[in-house]
């Protein structure tokens, strides 16, 4: 199954696996003009998969076709889940479109009628050429590959003919186990039965209006959600024509004083930035490689992972759930000038992917922070009125989490007062060290945070956490240097002792996020430092997961155990 929630009742089927394939090349049309009838799909491809991480096509922009045959009953309404796609995608039933998909890492659904035959033509044409008027929410300067291809599963149901569930959200309102469930019941009024766990649904009082609902009920043999103890309860929502299963934890976050509380708790974040991603797989990443991650970063201690720059993979987020990790979610976005802020169609489309983002995440007790526009320009009207926008639209939707945005310009930012959590990102002793002979310049680490945080140090700041969203140093894996100067394993490994060490000692800093997890594909320039390799090469571990010299440092600090 794709993952929750899920509909037991309706004919779900999964349509990953091998498709059949056809590359257009850069010189293709744009989407809207490409008729598919005629192109010969001679090739095969791997859905979830990215076209341009397989050898054939790797770096190559342009359009791609996906082609299969779906068995699907005549005359129904049918609903096709679509994980994640990227960059741009157009849908096509039987030669009509069903959908265009201008939203990249985002899950989107679409239902339609099936149509009058019993077999059918299922396309995908996928753009991942880099065309701000077509694709507005990624650039050719975004410091992480773009890759083109059908990123996570993709799954088709046979919708129900009388009222049907949509999604359904289980909101904590307190540790004692009551909760209050909404969401929306489509296709006529009909009444409702609940059961939690493995207790049997029973009439519920349902508010309705229109077609959402709500009502609160009292989770029977409560068990709270935490990193130490992720216990996950199950919601069986029923009418007479559907049933729907969705899983969620009972727990609570909110910042006060100055510290974010889980259960009422203080937390103290440890850990990563980490991109879905890897060099032969892109962002389609199977099962097994989360699954490595997770016990990597378990393994070093950690319990925080800032899932950057995007929306994560609701697989991933289940495992989070499992696991007990907690996770920073955000939109797509990263380093946006002035110019690109001001575009109609990119601020429309920010506002679109963030709440999509949301409402599909919104039960996973795992998120505790809902993120947007990393390191935008804050500082600037324009880019600030867009942080508001977004702000407003998030807590609209979900009230319960705090909302933060992790800034470059935390000197001069105008937008600091629209977030419950205050996140900045900082590299003393790496870009900020451009211009010294110093080739260590690790002593402009803690000098600078300390500025950094006297300046924060306000009585309109002074109640609102802190997270250290990124630093960290570039090293590359198996350079090993006597000078132990920058982009060698030893300066990476002094640089993060540093880093840890004042992250121990300043118990004002709510959180610690380390650039980053893993190195990374890319293709920005980078400014003086550049990108060596074409990869950000500032992961604790190479993009194959190799554990560099600073493994041992960072496990040290955050104290993990080897389970």
């Amino acid at each position: 199954m794709y993952a929750y929630p899920i509909y037991p009742e309706r004919n779900t089927q999964s349509l990953d696996g091998i498709w059949d394939f056809s590359f257009l090349g850069s010189d293709a049309p744009k989407l809207e003009s490409v008729n598919p009838k005629g192109i010969a799909c001679r090739e095969l491809a791997a859905v979830p998969g990215c076209f341009d991480a397989a050898p054939k096509y790797a770096g190559r922009r342009g359009v791609g076709v996906y082609r299969r045959s779906v068995e699907a009953p005549a005359g129904v309404r049918l609903r096709l889940r679509i994980g994640a796609l990227g960059l741009r995608g157009r849908i096509l039933w039987d030669g009509r479109e069903i959908g265009l998909n201008e939203l990249p890492y985002s899950l989107q659904e679409y239902e339609f009628d099936s149509g009058s035959s019993s077999r059918h033509e299922l396309v995908i044409l996928i753009d991942n050429r880099l065309d701000f008027a077509d694709t507005p929410l990624f650039h050719h300067f975004y410091d992480f590959y773009g890759y083109g291809g059908i990123y996570r599963s993709v799954e088709l149901e046979t919708l129900p003919e009388k009222a049907r569930f949509g999604r359904v959200r289980v909101e904590t309102l307190d540790l004692s186990g009551r909760v209050l469930v909404s969401g929306t019941l489509g296709g006529g009024f009909a009444e409702i039965s609940a059961g939690f766990d493995d207790a049997a649904p029973k009439k519920v009082d349902a508010v309705f209006n229109g077609e959402e609902f709500s009502f609160e009920a009292k989770v029977p043999s409560p068990a709270l959600w935490s990193p130490d103890s992720p216990n996950l309860h199950l919601i069986t929502l029923k009418t007479g024509s559907d049933t729907v299963i969705e899983r969620f934890g009972l727990r609570t976050i909110r910042c006060e004083k100055g510290e974010l509380l889980l259960n009422g708790q203080p937390l103290r974040l440890r850990g990563y930035n980490r991109h879905d991603a890897h060099p032969q797989f892109g962002p389609a990443m199977p099962d097994e490689l989360w699954i490595e991650d997770l016990q990597i970063l378990r393994d070093l201690g950690c319990n925080f992972i800032r899932g950057c720059h995007y929306p994560q993979s609701q697989r991933f987020l289940d495992l989070c759930d499992q696991l007990g990790f907690l996770v920073w979610e955000e939109s797509l976005g990263w380093g946006d000038s002035v110019e690109v802020q001001s575009d109609p169609k990119f601020r429309r489309l920010q506002v679109e992917q963030t709440v999509n983002m949301v409402k599909a995440s919104i039960n996973h007790p795992s998120v505790i922070l809902w993120g947007f526009m990393n390191e935008s320009s804050d500082d600037k009207e324009v880019g600030a009125s867009l942080l508001r926008e977004l702000a407003a639209a998030v807590r609209a939707v979900d009230r319960s989490r705090p909302v933060t945005s992790a800034s470059m310009h935390i000197r001069t930012s105008i937008a600091l007062d629209v977030f419950d959590v205050i996140s900045f990102n900082l590299y003393p002793g790496w870009y900020e060290g451009d211009n010294t002979a110093d080739p260590r310049p690790l002593d402009r680490i803690a000098p600078t945070l300390d500025e950094v945080l006297a300046r924060l140090n306000t009585k309109e700041l002074r109640d609102k956490p802190l997270i250290l969203s990124e630093i960290g140093a570039g090293a590359i894996y198996g350079w090993r240097d006597r000078v132990a100067g920058i982009w060698s394993e030893e300066y990476q490994a002094d640089y993060l002792d540093a880093v840890c060490a004042y992250f121990r000692r300043k118990k004002r800093l709510t959180g610690l996020a380390l650039w980053q997890f893993a190195d990374g594909r890319t293709y920005a320039a980078g400014g003086v430092l550049g990108r060596p390799r074409a990869f950000n090469n500032k992961g604790t571990l190479d993009e194959y997961r190799r554990p560099k010299l600073a493994y041992d440092v960072v496990k040290k600090h955050f104290g993990g155990s080897g389970k």
